[in-house]
């Protein structure tokens, strides 16, 4: 039970970050960009944080990976 409430504060502590990311990209998009990448990540490229979406992402999987394996583990009581 432990490690499911630990996996869920891991989960919204990478949705959180995940949020904030998006919201100063959106708040802050390039004038100019180019058709691949895509103005967002244009966005995010320039201004350099493309390392705070990519460890929130992580801290988000790793808290659902913790929930899931928590959710079909076998306890004998």
């Amino acid at each position: 039970m432990k490690r499911a409430v630990i996996g869920g504060f891991l989960g919204l502590i990478g949705t959180l970050g995940d949020i904030g990311v998006f919201i100063m990209v959106s708040n802050n998009l390039v004038g100019t960009w180019q058709t691949p990448p895509g103005r967002f990540f244009s966005t995010l490229m320039q201004l350099e944080i493309w390392p705070l979406l990519a460890f929130s992402t992580i801290i988000l999987w790793v808290g659902l990976i913790i929930m899931g394996v928590e959710y079909f583990r076998k306890e004998d009581k």
